[in-house]
């Protein structure tokens, strides 16, 4: 994602290497650089501009989708087998939380009828358990449900059912900076034993005075889950004869959305190549209870053919040596059984940067590459690392009218969202003749808060930009309208692991390290996206790295990885009882290849209806290619 630049002052340097990943710059008050004084416009010669004859695009016009917020009622259908919330506010950030679900694999219907809810064995409470979120009727019925066998998760509990859920007050707080997992307390919380799992980070204390709203809970029958850095409850439980109660301190759902839509005060603790399993902790726990008192749970698998983790190579083509020495690695790869993407910064305009495609033998790489198999996207055109401050643009940029000059690290003139998006799309198009470029990776790692439907308006469904430690997750991203609250796009963010323009730079320390990392990641099933450059020492590292987890891990391209992955996110599950039987109805309305599913505890499917091939090992069943319906029996 970075590329160092000769124009920069040592302290530059050094903002480019590291910059800021709190809240995003985008909207930030950054426009001018202090200091430096650039011409208010810079007119590009035809000299600065290689041309190919002939070739002009693309034709069609971008535009923004239709701003439309999301109803809950998309997500109200579905068995009683599965996990329900109980929405007490519709204008809550309910969308993070059921992206989260679908994500972790945990089906779950949403209504705000109480008595609808509490028909399920596990009921989730959000976003606010009080009298004046709830009926008197409903909190009876609601008190009454763990007393009576049930599984009730609450949400920032604040009144009426604090004796149910085991505490006596919510004190409310803007001084707790860090969730710390109590792994001795209890089975579903006794596989986080990372100190990154354990400790879940909430802002940097040392740089901000408060952080986000929690309430702690005072006064608990027994030892809290979790609990802040000043010892009180984060997360109260407890314990009926047959039901049991938990009662959260945070708006998980609005955690989730601050980490996917980038938009916290330096929650993450490392900028990149480290493990920031914040948000994936609290939705592993949520799995667990639900996995643990539903005992027709049954969950979609998050890696292809259950494996330990997903793994997709990436090499970004940003300068011309790059673009030389790819050719060259993807013949390595080729030989050797891999298919990697390569995202291409067709940087065709000879400014400050120079130009990466200044010939048509540099264009007609891009054939060759895809002639090699390889998986072609786009890395921007310009390459400017104030592409998130750029203007919007028309919709209509074309090659080779669009012209963005790069005249030095903090001045770009004429560069546009649209432009970087649809030209560097087109052209890729263009000459690899036998791809589609589904997947935009910016320069750098900030985006613009029109990133995710400037997107799906030119053409691509997949974004990889930013930093996994930035998102707060190792899983793929559902993104939201402008980076909001109230709507999700059709389209995904794959955020980016590890980093080789990082340090180590020294081959043997970066395969070590990778190693590690994905050893972490791989533990939960979660997504590994490496950043390799073209050269013999990535070469080195890449092919360590594969040579070390090819028995765990899936490997394949960002464009296969996120059609899987959208699949997925369509699949749906549910199990109902027929007669004596319990039957697993699945809906698979994408085809896919690899989908993997977990049966409910205590059970062996005797029958599969539907899916194609398959094969059964215990509880697990993975599919060749699924799709459409399928009918499990299982055998009790």
């Amino acid at each position: 994602m970075h590329r160092f630049i000769v124009l920069l002052s040592v302290a530059a340097f050094s903002f480019l290497l590291f910059p800021g990943c709190g809240s995003d710059r985008a909207g930030d008050e950054i426009g001018t650089v202090r200091g430096n004084e650039f011409p208010e416009y810079y007119t590009v010669r035809n000299s600065e501009v290689f041309t190919m004859a002939g070739v002009n695009g693309p034709e069609d016009q971008s535009s923004f989708p239709e701003r439309s917020k999301t109803s809950w009622k998309n997500y109200e259908s579905g068995s009683i087998a599965r996990l329900a919330i109980l929405l007490t506010d519709t204008a809550s950030s309910w969308l993070g939380l059921a992206h989260g679900l679908k994500t972790i694999g945990v089906p779950f219907i949403i209504t705000d009828n109480y008595q609808r809810a509490l028909q399920h064995k596990v009921v989730l409470v959000y976003p606010i358990v009080s009298g004046a979120s709830l009926s008197t009727d409903a909190l009876q019925a609601l008190a009454a449900f763990p007393r009576n066998g049930g599984t009730l998760i609450g949400t920032q509990v604040l009144g009426a059912l604090n004796e149910v859920f085991g505490f006596s007050e919510a004190t409310p707080s803007r001084q707790h900076f860090e969730i710390i997992v109590n792994n001795d307390s209890s089975d579903i919380v006794k596989e986080f034993t990372d100190n990154k799992e354990v400790r879940i980070s909430l802002g940097d204390k040392e740089k901000f005075k408060e952080t986000i709203g929690t309430y702690s809970y005072t006064k608990n029958i027994l030892p809290p889950i979790a609990t802040y850095e000043d010892k009180s409850a984060a997360i109260a439980r407890r314990y009926y004869e047959k039901g049991k109660a938990y009662a959260l301190g945070f708006d998980i759902g609005y955690m989730i959305l601050k980490g996917q839509n980038v938009r916290h005060e330096n929650w993450n603790r490392a900028e990149a190549n480290d493990f920031e399993p914040g948000m994936d902790v609290l939705l592993r726990l949520l799995k667990n209870i639900y996995k643990d008192d539903e005992p027709d749970a049954a969950f979609a698998c998050t890696v292809p053919y259950n494996k330990e983790l997903s793994v997709i190579i990436t090499h970004n083509i940003n300068y011309k040596h790059a673009l030389d020495k790819s050719l060259e690695l993807a013949r390595l790869e080729k030989a050797a059984g891999i298919r990697s993407s390569y995202f291409i910064q067709t940087k065709y305009i000879r400014d400050r940067q120079k130009a990466i495609f200044s010939s048509a033998k540099d264009f007609e790489k891009i054939g060759e590459l895809a002639a090699l198999g390889m998986d072609l996207q786009s890395n921007s055109v310009s390459g400017s690392y104030y592409f998130d401050q750029f203007e919007q643009g028309s919709g209509s940029e074309v090659y080779p009218a669009y012209k963005p000059y790069v005249l030095a690290f903090e001045k770009t003139y004429a560069g546009s969202i649209y432009g970087e998006m649809r030209v560097s799309r087109f052209l890729i198009d263009k000459f690899a003749k036998t791809t589609n470029a589904l997947a935009f990776r910016s320069a750098y790692q900030y985006t613009p808060f029109t990133y995710p439907q400037s997107l799906l308006s030119s053409g691509y469904r997949f974004g990889s930009t930013i930093p996994a430690n930035m998102a707060l997750t190792h899983f793929p991203v559902q993104l939201t309208y402008s980076r909001e609250y109230d709507q999700e796009i059709d389209a995904f963010e794959f955020p980016i692991t590890d980093d080789d323009e990082l340090p180590p730079f020294d081959a043997t320390l970066r395969t070590q390290k990778a190693l590690e990392l994905a050893d972490r990641i791989a533990r939960y099933g979660g997504c590994y996206i490496g950043q390799v450059h073209p050269s013999a020492k990535g070469w080195q590292v890449e092919k360590e790295f594969i040579s070390k987890m090819k028995n765990r891990g899936w490997f394949g391209t960002l464009g296969d990885f996120g059609l899987w992955w959208t699949a997925r996110n369509a699949v749906s599950i549910d199990v109902r009882r027929e007669g004596d039987k319990r039957i697993v109805f699945v809906n698979v309305p994408k085809r896919m290849e690899g989908l993997a599913l977990m049966m409910p505890l205590r059970s062996t499917p005797i029958a599969v209806e539907g899916g194609g091939a398959h094969s059964i090992d215990g509880k697990l069943i993975i599919f060749e290619i699924a799709e459409g319906p399928i009918r499990i029996t299982l055998d009790n």
